[in-house]
């Protein structure tokens, strides 16, 4: 990725090989659907958290119910005091929660935040769409650990949330949430107003270019950009 703050741009050079024909068949087709660089598309940076505001679950877009009690500036694991100490002080389950409307519900993501809790016990993490969900459960511990929610949903809409569920009175401190389109999570990366989740991309080349390395076995670069302010 490359930024050019005079021009308001960011720019994604990306490559690919070993691609299979079903793969080149795919890009060619969205290709080909936006008219090349005529028609925008809306681009998921997987260089980065597709979560706004992720270093504080206080500020929009995240939403949580009253009952829920958020305390922030505490110790986290990497050293700081970017951590929330949150508590479920009424009777049912509560979520706090992000949707992002414009990312596709079906595509591969994974889901994940640091959580510690001095009594142990659980936590879900919720992918859920109109439509469907997916939790992961895992267990918790006094010391951080990573938990993650990995997968792709049956739903070729758009709009996607995820969730932190937290059973009544449960309480646990909470670091680094991340969404990102990959298999697994990478290293955190905190986020503000902003996020990577471009509604305005557009593809930065008049033709799409395939080289065939082997019998069905094909590489290819291409460019994507956008204006920063979309």
């Amino acid at each position: 990725m490359a930024t050019d703050p005079g021009a308001g741009q960011l720019v994604w050079t990306l490559s690919y090989v070993a691609l299979q024909p079903p793969d080149v068949s795919a890009l060619q087709a969205h290709f080909e659907a936006c008219g090349g660089p005529l028609r925008a598309f809306t681009f998921l940076d997987p260089t980065d958290n597709l979560l706004t505001n992720s270093a504080d679950l206080t500020k929009p877009p995240w939403l949580s119910p009253n009952t829920v009690i958020i305390e922030s500036g505490l110790p986290d694991p990497t050293g700081g005091t970017g951590a929330f100490h949150v508590t479920n002080g009424g009777s049912a389950p509560q979520q706090i929660t992000q949707t992002l409307p414009t990312a596709p519900v079906g595509f591969q993501y994974c889901f994940s935040i640091y959580a510690l809790s001095a009594n142990g016990g659980t936590c879900s993490l919720v992918r859920s769409s109109a439509n469907t969900q997916a939790a992961s459960t895992s267990p918790l511990s006094p010391q951080w650990s990573r938990i993650s929610s990995s997968g792709a949903l049956n739903d070729a809409g758009v709009g996607l949330s995820v969730g932190i569920d937290l059973a009544p009175g449960q309480s646990l401190s909470l670091f680094g949430p991340q969404l990102e389109p990959q298999l697994a999570p990478s290293r955190f990366r905190p986020t503000y107003s902003t996020a990577g989740v471009y509604t305005g991309a557009h593809w930065a080349a008049g033709e799409l270019i395939f080289t065939a390395n082997a019998p069905n076995l094909f590489s290819t670069s291409f460019s994507i950009e956008t204006s920063v302010w979309t």
